[in-house]
């Protein structure tokens, strides 16, 4: 059995969203990780695919949108509340958008190494509130993405 309390320490900047890894690859053997994400209003990463993993989307807090396969022939979409969930397995494009009032959400990595992307793609919180917005970074995402088996496929969807 392993126990952690914030492994790593670290609570850090994404995308102008403040992530932190709960559970890291490195706890579990690579079996899984887990991020606390504290999302805006109208936050939208751009449409991406993960090769190496599943990932689990579970609202703690507000509310979202997500697509399965936004630009395919079989799109999916699905409106979460707190308390939803949502799986995204691998190989199958996808992106969201938060609601109005901003989500709080764990990401669910199986196995565990996605949260390596967000950390080289993001920056050390050098405050606990929100960073200044701007608008999602898309080339530095995709110049880290292909280390992590993720690919950039387009804009954030609408």
């Amino acid at each position: 059995m392993t126990t952690t309390t914030n492994p790593t320490g670290t609570t850090f900047w994404f995308d102008s969203q403040v992530m932190e890894v709960l559970v890291s690859a490195q706890d579990t053997d690579r079996r899984l990780s887990i991020l606390r994400q504290r999302l805006v209003p109208g936050y939208a990463p751009p449409v991406h695919v993960h090769e190496r993993e599943d990932q689990t989307l579970s609202l703690l807090e507000g509310s979202m949108t997500a697509w399965l396969d936004p630009h395919g022939e079989s799109p999916t979409e699905v409106h979460l509340e707190a308390g939803d969930s949502v799986f995204l397995p691998r190989g199958v494009p996808h992106a969201f958008k938060v609601g109005e009032h901003g989500v709080q959400m764990l990401e669910i990595n199986t196995p565990g190494g996605f949260e390596g992307f967000h950390l080289d793609a993001g920056d050390p919180a050098t405050h606990d509130g929100i960073p200044e917005q701007g608008p999602p970074d898309i080339e530095r995402m995709a110049a880290v993405a292909p280390d992590y088996g993720c690919t950039i496929l387009g804009p954030p969807h609408s």
